[in-house]
């Protein structure tokens, strides 16, 4: 945690020693090669503000070479329509949400029964990634930046997404560069290339797709099941298994949320960790009111939403 903090408060990096580790070293390197030969476009998951500050954590994206830094809002917001869509379009139907791949592949193989229910719609990850390989130039390569180890499965099993890193791997990957004489100034203003969203900077919490879907009118609060945990997840099926009220299981497998410990830096309790995303939402809320770059829902008319997950 200390290593990401010192960013805001010093202007330049100072020089380490290399890594004792071979293997380390060696997985560095060719990560570092992957973002510099390619150009990658950096995907940033909503949940960095726990362990990383704004706009800091642009400014060393790009110093790692990767050509462009967006955030994962605007695919987020994409989604909710999305599945506003799917829950207005079959109001009689329960439905299970796909955004962790985790929660997915417990569903395949746990509650085979109930695979029909996971939404056919692919997570902020992928749709982020085919948005942005369409944006751009040909043979774009997307490197997502996640807490999340399950995401690294799913990028691998899907092909949709060239390279995908923990918050973890990031602080070392940094920490790495900085053994190459490299400094960075991080006393610039820099802001995320490509759309974004407000509303959806709270995605890695609970409740967030829940509340974010525009749900007024075709789901009530007793409709939905939100938990995490697998306990907690096995409870709720059970739950919808026996009440046919129930219409919506918004889950998360670990029981921190997208924000739990084991994958980020931070140690520090759940609650001061998610209001970290809230101030953040909350200081970018004015600030990206009348941005120019503020995501609509037209801008990806022609995006597939298909899941290949499931």
């Amino acid at each position: 945690m200390e290593i990401t903090k010192n960013f805001a408060k010093k202007k330049f990096f100072t020089i380490i020693k290399p890594t004792k580790f071979l293997i380390k070293t060696k997985k560095m390197q060719k990560l570092l090669d992957f973002i510099q030969k390619n150009k990658a476009i950096a995907l940033l998951a909503p949940s960095f503000p726990v362990d990383f500050e704004y706009p800091d954590i642009i400014n060393i994206l790009k110093w790692l070479w990767c050509e462009k830094v967006v955030e994962l809002t605007y695919a987020a917001k994409l989604i909710n329509n999305q599945y506003h869509e799917h829950f207005k379009n079959n109001p009689k139907q329960a439905r299970i949400c796909s955004n962790c791949p985790t929660i997915v592949q417990y569903i395949k193989n746990k509650f085979p029964e109930h695979k029909d229910k996971l939404i056919p719609i692919a997570s902020p990850m992928i749709i982020m990634s085919r948005f942005i390989k369409k944006q751009y130039w040909e043979n774009t390569k997307t490197l997502f930046v996640w807490p999340c180890l399950a995401k690294k499965i799913e990028a691998k099993t899907t092909w949709e997404v060239d390279e995908a890193i923990t918050f973890k791997e990031l602080a070392e990957l940094i920490e790495y560069a900085k053994t190459k004489w490299i400094t960075i100034d991080t006393q610039k203003e820099s802001e995320f290339n490509n759309f974004h969203n407000n509303s959806t900077k709270i995605y890695p919490l609970d409740w967030a797709v829940a509340q974010t879907i525009n749900r007024k009118d075709i789901l009530t609060d007793d409709q939905i099941i939100i938990t995490d945990g697998i306990p907690q997840i096995n409870e709720a099926i059970k739950k919808m298994e026996s009440d046919t009220n129930i219409k919506f299981l918004d889950l998360l497998s670990c029981p921190g949320w997208c924000i739990w410990w084991p994958w980020v830096i931070s140690k520090e309790d759940k609650e001061t960790k998610a209001q970290k995303i809230r101030d953040y939402q909350q200081k970018m809320q004015v600030k990206e009111q009348n941005s120019p770059k503020k995501g609509k829902i037209e801008y990806a008319d022609w995006l597939d939403y298909k899941n290949t997950f499931i």
